[in-house]
């Protein structure tokens, strides 16, 4: 029988899993701190200044980095590439539409259940998909997310089918577009940091190791299947609590949030802002969104020119667009002069820790 380890802290040390870069100086991380509050605060200061229309686009937006996000705490930390956590966004939002058609219940009420619900579906799903690796992993999500897809199509009596559900589902209150704007903001930046303490918390560097070396890992006595079904849980939670901001967003809820192809959307996201990178999907979600936004106005073969900034990207910089803004800051480091006559300082690590090895 394989031994098992006292705490995930313990298995961390054993197997010498890189921790994020150090904190370094009170000052250098009041600089990073302040990098964060500022750009916050300039996506807040251009979601109460635009017109309406453009509020909206910048509030979807700032909903679909919780969707990458919560996304890429499987894919980019745990090395499992799903291309079903569109069900989970699908069950976030078609809890909100059909708690409010079929139940009565209030947008208040189905909102805190739908991450819930998401989680819920996520248990049986994992302990099936999870069974499978690599390539089998992907290929049984994209049938799970085509199943959840054929079924809310089908169900025309519960889901509204191909139509799927528009009401009155959101209160009066959000029906503002700044107002909605702030409320989404606000439910994302919590969200975005609870996911923040969980990559960087022992379990997430766990999760990690199983990334990097998963043999290894078994041989310690981890629960492999174990931590990668909680991943799958958490990631699905937060998918689901997305899909309810979506609803926020279209008033709305239909099929082809389920498709497939959806769940393809975050997978671009954060290969396209860099994987190994906790903000990298922040990136790309914004630099998705708008680039398929305005493409759209001016060629109609807007997924091809997508594709072929994905394709270069994956050619030329696998560590996506964040990882080539780690890379510019390091060189400008290196540039820099000396301090009374000290060499200049070494470029910090990233803080995802990288790549798998």
């Amino acid at each position: 029988m394989a031994r098992t380890t006292s705490s995930d802290a313990a298995v961390v040390a054993a197997l010498g899993v890189p921790a994020p870069a150090a904190p370094g100086s009170f000052a250098s991380r009041l600089g990073r701190a302040a990098v964060l509050v500022a750009f916050v605060a300039l996506v807040v200061m251009l979601g109460l200044t635009l017109a309406p229309a453009n509020a909206l686009e910048l509030q979807y937006a700032v909903s679909l980095t919780l969707f990458a996000v919560a996304t890429n705490l499987i894919l980019g930390f745990g090395g499992l590439v799903s291309f079903g956590q569109g069900v989970f966004y699908g069950v976030g939002a078609y809890t909100v539409a059909l708690g409010w058609m079929h139940h009565s219940l209030s947008f208040t009420e189905a909102m805190v259940l739908a991450p819930f619900f998401g989680a819920a579906a996520a248990i049986p799903l994992g302990m099936l998909a999870l069974r499978t690796r690599r390539l089998y992993f992907s290929l049984l999500t994209l049938t799970l997310s085509q199943l959840a897809y054929v079924i809310a199509e089908n169900q025309t009596n519960l889901t509204g089918g191909t139509n799927g559900v528009f009401g009155a589902m959101v209160p009066s209150w959000l029906l503002d577009p700044h107002t909605s704007f702030l409320f989404t903001v606000a439910i994302v930046a919590v969200a975005i940091a609870i996911l923040w303490k969980i990559v960087h918390s022992p379990f997430g560097l766990v999760l990690r190791a199983i990334r990097d070396n998963r043999e290894r890992v078994e041989a310690l006595g981890v629960n492999v299947y174990a931590h990668e079904l909680v991943a799958f849980v958490i990631s699905a939670f937060f998918c689901s609590l997305a899909g309810s901001l979506f609803v926020v967003y279209s008033q709305s809820s239909y099929p082809e949030i389920l498709n497939w192809t959806a769940s393809g959307v975050p997978v671009f996201m954060a290969v396209i802002g860099g994987m190994y990178s906790f903000f990298g999907p922040v990136v790309g979600a914004f630099v998705y969104e708008f680039a398929s936004h305005y493409l759209i106005e001016y060629t109609q073969d807007w997924q091809l020119v997508i594709g072929v900034v994905l394709l270069a990207i994956v050619l030329l910089r696998p560590d996506g667009l964040a990882g080539s803004l780690g890379s510019l800051r390091a060189w400008l480091r290196r540039r820099r002069p000396p301090v009374d006559g000290a060499p200049a300082a070494a470029a910090a690590a990233p803080e995802s820790g990288g790549g798998p090895s």
